[in-house]
């Protein structure tokens, strides 16, 4: 799946004390000495969901427990955020969550912060993909976590907590085409609608879908499939027929918070635990194809508008 790579052109401090140059952006220190949270954020223009943000980032004096990370999904309004780098919490490395009613807590970490070496520029890499987030240091992957919702925020930025200074240079941002997992029966007439409307209008809308076509044949590993649904960010279930694979994929989605559109034949009752979702109801003709592909087109813009 081709990206589209970005590097910010603007910068906003939104707290703390910040020195933005070029490809360089420098966190100073609190602005109140005095503060018991010395932290700062600092915002930029490029909006991301899925996909892999880059950043060189750099202690260059010892200082006691000082933090630098990336921030991702955060949300101006209720001012969430997550963040992956070095330093919070005597990690090494890790992955964090901000909420204002509850504070920074760890999602998951590596080693400790008397690894990391003074001086030394590291390149940190997030890499998000629906509900799974990888970080990398310098090409490995130390850290490794499945988020419990999907983000609610997609604004980009740095992190740095302590007295200063924190140096980070080179933000690369190469947003990837977010991922549609459609769940279906195989066979008839099910393969023509996947190959003939769904993915058609998907890749038309800058969408990637995909199934797992080996889902209901012998030895496929479950776990491939409920990957699948957590790293993308869409859900398009064709629910016809009663299928009991197709149904549990699609709870395990609705457990996660995915976006879901559902599908069915006209005629069909839906299930009185699904009813308050999105369905699209076709005819299986040749009027019906067209017809069934203006809905999905328009549901998917008003999904991808959201994003």
């Amino acid at each position: 799946m081709e990206g589209k790579k970005q590097t910010p052109e603007n910068w906003v401090a939104i707290t703390g004390g910040w020195k933005f140059e070029d490809n360089a952006v420098i966190y100073l220190g609190p602005l109140d000495t005095n503060n018991p949270f010395p932290h700062g954020i600092a915002l930029c223009n490029i909006r991301f969901r899925n996909g892999i943000i880059k950043s060189k980032i750099r202690f260059p004096e010892e200082l006691r427990d000082s933090t630098g990370e990336i921030v991702f999904g955060y949300n101006a309004e209720s001012r969430e955020y997550l963040a992956g780098g070095l330093g919070s919490f005597s990690y090494f490395s890790d992955i964090m969550e901000y909420r204002p009613n509850s504070g920074w807590k760890a999602l998951g970490a590596a080693g400790s912060n008397q690894n990391i070496v003074i001086g030394r520029e590291y390149e940190v890499e997030m890499r998000m993909h629906g509900q799974k987030v990888r970080l990398f240091v310098d090409g490995i992957k130390v850290v490794e976590h499945q988020i419990p919702r999907p983000l609610s925020g997609d604004q980009v930025g740095y992190y740095a907590w302590g007295p200063g200074p924190v140096e980070f240079r080179s933000m690369i941002v190469d947003a990837a085409r977010p991922k549609v997992f459609v769940v279906m029966q195989f066979g008839d007439p099910y393969d023509g609608l996947y190959t003939d409307v769904i993915k058609p209008v998907a890749d038309e809308m800058g969408l990637y879908a995909f199934r797992g076509d080996d889902v209901y044949k012998p030895g496929i590993i479950l776990q491939d499939i409920i990957r699948d649904i957590v790293e993308a960010e869409i859900i398009i279930a064709e629910i016809t027929p009663r299928n009991a694979n197709v149904f549990y994929e699609l709870g395990f989605a609705h457990a996660l918070g995915k976006t879901t559109i559902l599908l069915a034949e006209r005629g069909n009752e839906l299930p009185f635990d699904i009813r308050s979702y999105r369905c699209i109801f076709y005819d299986n003709t040749i009027k019906g194809k067209k017809s069934v592909e203006e809905h999905l087109r328009k549901h998917l813009l008003n999904i991808v508008q959201e994003l």
